[in-house]
């Protein structure tokens, strides 16, 4: 979940801030890093069967001019200036942890899809912000989203980069339903908690604010360790559903990557 350390890790923490942190090392025509590193996050969801939910997970970057492929999917520049860049995405949605780790809904289905949309952003000095659209095209959550990130960078040692990442995402009624709620076909009237048709849940989607921090450090000219740690924090819309049992979810990830 964090956006979605499942992406949320290697989406909006991990793979921008490494290659940011790489733009001024490396000629620009290139960037790849190739590493690996484990990961925890807690799990917000009733029942669940471990608090803390803990794995490996691999880290990847390839970078041109024009073209960025990484474990949160494909970017292709559509057009960019000194401090405005458009891109296209293609994005994976997949959950490190999800119902299935339950003991009272692992019944529910949520298998990995696919996005598409787009990203604005938009850099000055050690700020940037970026505005992103995601639509499912695999009829798996069958919804979309607009994820709106101030990130803020700095360097307070001269082997050590750190960013702080402040967002908000919006989820309409039908990923917030495959995220949070219970589909009528999966759990029945009485249960159901489908944002926008059920009674109890509300309509117009979600809001998820959430607050991330990244740091690099450079071992050697070509390896580096990458960490980061992130938290998303759930209103009543969202504790409300049966299916979550906490007001956040946390996660956190450290990793080794080596420059090729």
């Amino acid at each position: 979940m964090i956006r979605y350390l499942a992406i949320a890790a290697c989406a909006l923490v991990l793979t921008p801030f490494a290659a940011r942190a790489q733009e001024a090392e490396q000629p620009p025509e290139r960037l790849f890093l190739l590493g690996a590193g484990v990961y925890a996050t807690t799990n917000p969801y009733a029942s669940a069967k471990k608090k803390t939910q803990t794995g490996a997970l691999p880290l990847f970057v390839y970078q041109t001019q024009r073209f960025t492929a990484d474990l949160s999917g494909l970017a292709v520049t559509a057009w960019s200036s000194d401090h405005f860049k458009l891109e296209g995405r293609v994005a994976p949605r997949f959950q490190l942890v999800d119902p299935k780790d339950t003991r009272d809904f692992s019944f529910l289905q949520r298998d990995a899809g696919v996005d598409l949309g787009g990203r604005l952003s938009a850099a000055a000095g050690p700020a940037t912000l970026s505005l992103e659209y995601l639509r499912d095209v695999t009829d798996q959550a069958k919804g979309q989203e607009i994820n709106l990130d101030l990130a803020l960078s700095a360097s307070p040692l001269e082997k050590l980069s750190v960013d702080v990442v402040a967002g908000v995402s919006w989820k309409d009624e039908k990923l917030a339903t495959w995220l949070y709620g219970l589909r009528e076909t999966e759990a029945g009237k009485l249960s159901a908690f489908e944002y926008g048709r059920t009674a109890r849940a509300p309509s117009g989607g979600v809001l998820v604010p959430s607050l991330g921090v990244q740091a690099r450090y450079q071992v050697t000219d070509r390896l580096f360790v990458i960490a980061a740690a992130e938290v998303e924090l759930f209103d009543n819309d969202i504790t409300d559903s049966p299916l979550m049992a906490k007001d956040h979810a946390s996660s956190g990830f450290v990793s080794v990557v080596r420059r090729f």
